[in-house]
């Protein structure tokens, strides 16, 4: 019952973050202390930059996004299942560097700015940790990376939107 709460808490935490890419967030700081080995960069808040990007990258990125949480979502039915193997596989491959490999091919050669790719980098950073720990089968030590993937997304999301 404790991991179904869990999993509750953490796919209402997704969606927030997923609807949260048509709102601007207000200016106030909500950075957290996290004492994991990938810190994701804490870019100071002030109004959402636009990337602007040609339209099928646009499209591109916004699959890559919807994927992600996807992901996610899947990810965390997966352990509240404790169906670890698949959690880490899901993990791997769709937040891992290879998605990452697969995201870029979409947007097809855009320019994106320098503190985006830190905070992608930070992402798929994040997820490999996760998916490296997840064999242990400990939610004490899995939840963590959960959460710090997570943070990544939230972070990106704080700072870029895409053109209207």
């Amino acid at each position: 019952m404790r991991l179904e709460k869990i999993g509750a808490g953490v796919i209402i935490a997704a969606l927030m973050l997923w609807s949260s890419v048509g709102f601007s967030w207000a200016e106030t700081d909500h950075s957290a202390t996290h004492n994991l080995e990938h810190e994701i960069p804490e870019p100071p808040l002030m109004k959402r930059m636009a990337l602007d990007l040609p339209p099928a990258a646009q499209e591109g990125l916004k699959l890559t996004m919807r994927e992600h949480l996807e992901a996610l979502d899947a990810i965390v039915a997966a352990l509240s299942q404790e169906d670890f193997a698949k959690a880490a596989i899901l993990t791997n491959e769709e937040l891992g560097f290879p998605k990452h490999h697969v995201a870029m091919e979409r947007e097809q050669g855009a320019i994106f700015p320098p503190e985006y790719h830190k905070l992608a980098m930070a992402h798929h950073q994040a997820a490999e940790a996760m998916g490296a720990v997840i064999p242990t089968k400990n939610l004490k030590q899995i939840l963590p990376h959960l959460q710090q993937t997570l943070h990544a997304c939230v972070k990106c999301h704080q700072v870029f939107r895409l053109q209207d």
